[in-house]
């Protein structure tokens, strides 16, 4: 292999958690060049990556023909000898078709008839095992030696990280930072948004906590109702930061605490401490791969459903309030 196309468009946990191949890559031959198929809007993490050589970006909110035809035209002037698949859907095996590569790598249970677009495919058994392990697994079996240390990296600037800094001009003598995410992609992943003002008006009052609520452009109204509801001061920087602001923040702060989403990853991937609160997926799946964190999901036969609308919400109504205080007191102490 000596130029390669790894494919993994969405979404933005999968894609950060995803970039653990890349140190394996390097550290097998530095000299690979390798290349990444990226949506549009999840491009912040993969872009001015330091071990990456180029980024395909795929607008799929535009015209869809223009779309897949430039991004077809850029993957075939590269010229790669190999290309993984590891989204392994028939949008990213017809991406790795399209791009007139003549080894096509996948999952050998790769779904919607993808792995009819593969020249090899790998038995490993993705769906009993955390996703990092199965991309870890898939590089071993293209002969690359995975390290014990596992490592997400993220193309966080030195820009960013003065953007973070510029925010806080004045820190209190042994204040603890604490970034709470209250949002998710999906409904039904979403722990009580009274619950999270009231775990972090309790951080306030137990830790002397500065609490700093984060989450997406289109998520300012979920965040700002939070903010809304608590007793004590927060900063509310829904919508402010960038991506890689966001993750910046993470590497400063004493602690993360959220739902299963795209910010949970990055808190991983930049091992903050972190306590995660899951509903209808599977933490022994998609869980945070950091040491540092901790898990919480109510013990119901439903779970986990992967459902991403429910008018119950039974898995999150069960998560008391008690349990994720003493979890974050427990992570803040140590």
């Amino acid at each position: 292999m000596k130029r390669v196309l790894i494919i993994k468009p969405s979404a933005l946990g999968d894609v950060i958690q995803a970039t653990c191949m890349l140190p394996v890559i390097k550290e097998h031959d530095p000299d690979i060049r390798i290349s990444w198929l990226v949506f549009e809007h999840n491009k912040e993490v993969v872009v001015g990556h330091p071990l990456l050589d180029e980024v395909i970006t795929l607008d799929r909110h535009g015209g869809v023909l223009k779309a897949w035809s430039r991004t077809k035209r850029q993957m075939r002037q590269m010229d790669f000898d190999t290309v993984i698949d590891v989204q392994c859907l028939l949008r990213s095996a017809l991406l790795s078709f399209l791009s007139g590569c003549k080894r096509r790598v996948g999952f050998a249970n790769g779904r919607e008839f993808s792995t009819l677009f593969y020249t090899e495919t790998f038995d490993i058994p993705t769906r009993s095992m955390h996703a990092v392990d199965g991309y870890l697994a898939l590089c071993e079996a293209l002969g690359m030696k995975r390290g014990e240390d596992v490592r997400f990296p993220l193309p966080i600037r030195e820009r960013h990280r003065k953007r973070v800094e510029s925010l806080f001009p004045k820190e209190g003598e042994g204040e603890c930072m604490i970034v709470v995410c209250p949002t998710a992609g999906w409904s039904s992943k979403c722990w009580p948004e009274a619950s999270f003002a009231a775990l972090s008006d309790l951080l306030v009052e137990e830790r002397r906590a500065r609490i700093l609520l984060v989450g997406a452009p289109g998520e300012k109204e979920a965040v700002g109702r939070v903010a809304g509801l608590m007793h004590r001061p927060c900063l509310d920087l829904s919508g402010k930061l960038s991506l890689m602001e966001v993750a910046a923040l993470l590497e400063r702060s004493d602690l993360f605490v959220g739902n299963d989403s795209g910010l949970m990853h990055m808190a991983s991937a930049t091992r903050t401490p972190c306590v995660a609160i899951f509903g209808p997926t599977d933490p022994g799946r998609t869980g945070p791969y950091n040491p540092l964190a901790r898990t919480i999901q109510a013990d119901l036969e439903c779970v986990p459903c992967f459902r991403k609308h429910c008018r119950e919400m039974t898995c999150m109504k069960e998560i008391s309030l008690e349990t994720v205080t003493r979890m974050c007191m427990d992570l803040i102490q140590k």
